[in-house]
């Protein structure tokens, strides 16, 4: 699954090996490989993991071997240039880096054109790069003239497991679901980048890089004869006499396209280390998702399941890791060995040990909170994080900002909560509503990720319009990068019930401008799977009326919205006891958001911190697995062996 680069290496290199091979991918021109310069730069990076090091060093020295390998095959010029690294420097670096250092005489007569404040810089010369196009391009030739089934435009929508209803108990994964057929095989690599973490429960997430290229005059020859990795954009010169300029690193999502302000930080930066460049002509630009992911090294081999591996979040090293990837992936799923590196890179590393805890004394209403002891470890957990929108978090806990006594107690709660989400009605706050005045300074943003609410609006139209304002508004709070929005389209003012058509056409039209859209709505199961379809990043099913502490009474219709759903599903409004909290969990449900119940407690610390553990104590007991509904009784000691 997954055409790009490391999709096709791997592809290559098991046929190779003697396997049939199927590549099935959605766009091949969408893949990163597509939006990288295609520098081969593991020591101009500095890479600071030892294993990471390791990593990209083996693959540098593997690249000349592999571009003979695939010339060899195809007929084709894949552009490896060992033209080496230069990385000039502007002031006084810290020269504990081993590597050769050029003094600011030396630099300017090894790469002439240099910008006159460059004062030195460090020489690479190990380091390469490779016309990333051309590559894709060789090795999507070798693939087809070896036998690689590449099939184009199939879009993976699901894997399927030998049982739905157990997820952690899975250990096969029986055929890969896309929207005209199921395909199976004995063994499935999951090679999707940016787009990994809608399939499988892995920590990836897209880095948006936008980049552009320039041509310089045929008069002009080559005037950049290597590599330029600068403090804040890299130059990357090709013998066609083309230039690349590259590239922003934002956390956009998938929002397309070019924007003025990452072009021109591009130019800015490129012109000020190489100034010939503002006199050459502009020749394209383009943009592209690489995957990244919590540690920036990617995530490689065995998954939960026996026959399904992974390779993916090689974030900006995708060209540089593809032979070595493809190596160790083949090593271990064709000759079943395993590099001693490996280990070193499996997606159990975000896999957070967790503990039972125990309250230590009863604490009076009045007291903030209760403090917690740790009374044993429990048993490992094979479980996936809560990834919305490529965002991962560790807590399945949202909570709400309205409703609370004053400003001390919501801190305090939210604290205790330990969530990482908390909505934010963005109505109430733009017109300082009682109780929302300072709202937004009273809140860590830093160590909290905003939810604005679209609450109060009763059409569509006014929903998609307090949504863009929403967003502007996290932007003021120093959350660039973030497009969440919570819609709620509400004409009903008794039982405040979401309104299903007016969701939908908002959900629509946001998705359409770049949000990620988590819509409030009935527990409907033919609404979540439209909405779904409709690229919304979660359902949000009520359990029963907003605020009304009425529990779960949309038991069967929740239990069917998780099953069909491919996105989380977030048990929303109603919830107003612990107990209640970790049934939601219980039947599957993703994660939750709860206001009122804690909000309006008479210690809200105390139940928000209750709460946080319902929600964990739900999901162990869904992973578990709850034992069988009997109609009659079970002995729980032995029958055999007893006292006669």
């Amino acid at each position: 699954m997954g055409g790009g680069i490391v999709g096709l290496a791997i592809a290559v290199e098991l046929k190779l090996r003697g396997a049939n091979v199927t590549v099935l991918s959605r766009d091949f021109a969408q893949a990163a490989t597509h939006a990288a310069a295609g520098m081969l730069a593991p020591e101009a990076e500095h890479l600071t993991s030892p294993a990471m090091r390791s990593l990209c060093l083996r693959s540098r020295n593997l690249y000349p071997d592999w571009i003979r390998k695939l010339e060899s095959i195809s007929g084709q010029n894949a552009g490896y240039w060992p033209c080496g690294i230069l990385a000039p420097v502007f002031q006084e670096p810290d020269r504990s880096i081993a590597a050769q250092w050029l003094d600011a005489t030396a630099i300017h007569y090894a790469q002439p054109g240099l910008s006159p404040a460059v004062i030195g810089g460090w020489w690479f010369p190990e380091d390469a790069q490779v016309d990333n196009r051309r590559l894709a391009q060789t090795l999507q030739s070798v693939a087809e003239s070896i036998g690689v089934d590449l099939q184009e435009g199939v879009e993976v929508e699901a894997v399927r497991y030998a049982s739905l209803k157990s997820e952690q108990r899975q250990n096969q994964v029986t055929a890969i679901k896309t929207a005209n057929a199921d395909w199976q095989a004995e063994h499935y690599i999951l090679a999707t980048g940016a787009w990994s973490a809608a399939l499988l429960p892995i920590p990836t997430q897209p880095r948006k890089g936008q980049m552009l290229s320039v041509r310089v005059p045929i008069a002009a020859g080559l005037p950049l004869q290597r590599v330029l990795y600068g403090e804040s954009a890299y130059i990357v010169p090709r013998r066609d006499g083309r230039i690349v300029i590259g590239a922003t690193s934002e956390a956009a999502g998938f929002m397309p396209g070019n924007t003025v302000a990452g072009i021109h930080s591009l130019l800015h930066e490129a012109v000020r280390l190489y100034p010939a460049l503002k006199e050459f002509a502009i020749e394209e630009q383009w943009w592209g998702f690489r995957p990244e992911t919590p540690d920036e090294m990617p995530i490689l081999g065995q998954t939960h399941c026996q026959n399904l591996t992974v390779a993916t979040g090689h974030y900006r090293n995708g060209i540089l890791l593809a032979p070595i990837t493809a190596q160790l992936i083949a090593d271990a799923v064709w000759d079943q060995r395993i590099d001693p590196l490996l280990p070193e890179f499996s997606w159990q590393r975000f896999q957070q040990p967790r503990t039972f805890a125990t309250i230590s004394s009863p604490t009076p209403a009045e007291a903030p909170v209760q403090t917690l002891d740790v009374v044993q470890t429990a048993p490992q957990i094979d479980d996936r994080p809560l990834t919305i929108a490529g965002r991962t978090f560790r807590s399945r806990l949202m909570t709400g900002t309205g409703k609370y006594r004053n400003f001390a107690e919501m801190q305090q709660a939210i604290e205790s909560s330990g969530c990482e989400i908390i909505t934010v009605a963005v109505r109430r706050v733009q017109t300082n509503a009682p109780g929302h005045q300072g709202l937004a300074e009273a809140i860590d943003w830093q160590k909290l990720w905003m939810l604005p609410n679209t609450a109060g609006c009763q059409t569509a139209e006014d929903a998609i319009r307090v949504a863009r304002l929403g967003r502007e508004m996290a932007k003021l709070l120093g959350q660039e990068d973030n497009n969440f929005v919570k819609l709620e389209v509400i004409p009903d003012a008794k039982y405040l019930l979401p309104d299903p058509i007016g969701t939908l056409q908002a959900a629509e039209q946001l998705v359409k401008e770049g949000f990620a859209v988590l819509p409030y709505i009935n527990a409907d199961p033919l609404l979540a799977k439209r909405l779904e379809e409709a690229g919304c990043a979660t359902v949000m099913p009520l359990g029963s009326p907003i605020g009304s502490g009425q529990g779960i009474r949309n038991q069967a219709n929740i239990e069917i919205i998780i099953e069909n759903a491919n996105i989380p599903v977030v048990v929303d409004a109603g919830i107003g006891t612990p107990s209640e909290a970790a049934q939601a969990m219980e039947m599957g449900a993703d994660a939750l958001l709860i206001n009122t119940a804690i909000a309006q407690a008479q210690n809200p610390a105390l139940m928000g911190q209750a709460m946080g553990m319902a929600a964990i104590a739900g999901r162990m007991a869904y992973l578990a697995g709850r034992i069988p509904v009997k109609s009659i009784a079970a002995p729980s000691s032995p029958m055999t062996g007893t006292i006669g």
